[in-house]
């Protein structure tokens, strides 16, 4: 993303708000997973109303400067983006990104009072937090309860490379000041607890576990997950790591593992290790094109059966596979190729393919395939009790989680509204 404060940089801005077509029924905003209205801020901006646009988008997103930097707009607004068939879609986050920058009004709110119950909400990151948000704004009491302090994945794992710590700090002042009645760091182990004292609560506890590879070696020294080390790249820690490091995944966790690596370690190899091919990747376009920038080296086709080494990683055994189009998946499915084994030499080893639901957490609440299940309502099978993000979609963007936490707290007032 090209520097949103430096010198001419509102000509610019002006200039790409006036490519804007305005569409009706825009195909930009239904692609948005919580509907931020584009074509009118974007108006707005052209209008030279920056004040307003940064209003409009503030009330509807609660987490407005973090999506101005990690949104993944090529598969969401601006890939619906009606300009792209003239020339290019209009570059939407950048202009959203301009206004939080740029024109950021008090973040000192005076809401209405408040008019109606308490309601619990389990977990602290995104979807936590626009629940809270749309619930404060209804006129309910909000009551947080978090293992660590609020602020989730963005604040805790997202490389600074992506999204600095005082960006996702702006998003959560805003909403501790304004929005939360009751903030209580502790770990929630009984939902039926809570119900005793709530008539809603609602869940949003993301995927505390990570998926373990099952293979011989995994517990050898030098074997890591990704969380730990994305935490530690992000507090700033001291990593001792070899010249040789294989990342295995495919996914965003995978690519931001590897981006953060190589670019505080520009001295060391970087690998991306994955079992399918380049077009099966899940990461987002922009985290691929930033690990070639960068010197990420890949291994596509090639699937982990061993870690090698005495007590300490000296490679990965892995076979090579073959892939054919599926009905029933959209990625390809793979087949170890026979006697097709080879040895990646490597130092260590980060694991990232997956996250889970937290073991045994609130036992009470049905699941399905492994994440909490809910109905149309984003009700649980018990009655009050609501869920959203993460644990409920498997692991997809902040704005999506957002999302999810802004639609479950018009339920819960639909809920309590018809209870009375």
């Amino acid at each position: 993303m090209s520097d949103l404060k430096g010198n001419n940089i509102l000509e610019k801005m002006m200039h790409e708000a006036e490519r804007c077509l305005f569409c009706f029924d825009a195909p930009c905003e239904k692609n948005c997973p919580i509907n931020l209205p584009i074509s009118n801020f974007i108006h707005m901006i052209r209008n030279k109303n920056f004040y307003g646009a940064y209003e409009k988008v503030r009330e509807s997103h609660p987490m407005i400067n973090i999506a101005g930097f990690i949104c993944p707009e090529e598969i969401l607004c601006q890939k619906e983006c009606i300009r792209s068939k003239i020339d290019s879609p209009v570059k939407i986050r950048e202009l959203h990104n301009f206004l939080t920058l740029n024109f950021v009004k008090n973040q000192n709110l005076s809401l209405s009072p408040y008019k109606y119950e308490d309601v619990a909400i389990v977990g602290g990151g995104p979807a936590s937090l626009s629940c809270t948000f749309f619930l404060r704004t209804l006129g309910y009491k909000t009551h947080i309860f978090t293992e660590e302090d609020i602020g989730g994945i963005p604040f805790t794992e997202i490389s600074n490379d992506r999204l600095q710590k005082e960006i996702v700090k702006k998003d959560i002042d805003f909403i501790k000041d304004n929005f939360i009645y009751e903030l209580n760091i502790e770990k929630v182990k009984s939902i039926e607890g809570l119900k005793k004292d709530f008539k809603a609560i609602f869940i949003g506890i993301g995927l505390g576990d990570e998926t373990k590879l099952e293979i011989p070696g995994i517990d050898k020294d030098g074997v890591f997950y990704a969380r730990k080390i994305l935490r530690d790249l992000k507090n700033g820690k001291e990593i001792s790591l070899g010249n040789r490091i294989g990342v295995i995944g495919g996914g965003n966790v995978a690519f931001d593992v590897a981006n953060s690596l190589k670019n505080r370690f520009k001295e060391k190899e970087v690998f991306i290790i994955y079992r399918r091919g380049l077009k099966d990747l899940k990461c987002y376009p922009e985290e691929l094109e930033r690990a070639k920038n960068l010197g990420v080296n890949f291994y596509f086709q090639s699937s982990p059966i061993e870690i090698s080494g005495d007590k300490k990683v000296e490679g990965l055994k892995v076979s090579q596979v073959s892939l054919k189009e599926s009905e029933r998946e959209k990625r390809r499915s793979f087949e170890l190729i026979d006697k097709s084994e080879f040895i990646i030499p490597l130092d260590n080893i980060v694991v990232a393919v997956g996250q889970e639901i937290e073991d045994g957490i609130f036992p009470e609440i049905e699941k399905e395939d492994g994440l909490i299940k809910i109905d149309e309502n984003y009700m649980t099978n018990l009655e009050g009790v609501f869920a959203g993000g993460d644990c409920i979609n498997g692991g997809q963007t902040v704005t999506k989680a957002a999302s999810e936490g802004k639609i479950a707290a018009f339920k819960i007032d639909e809920f309590l509204r018809r209870s009375k």
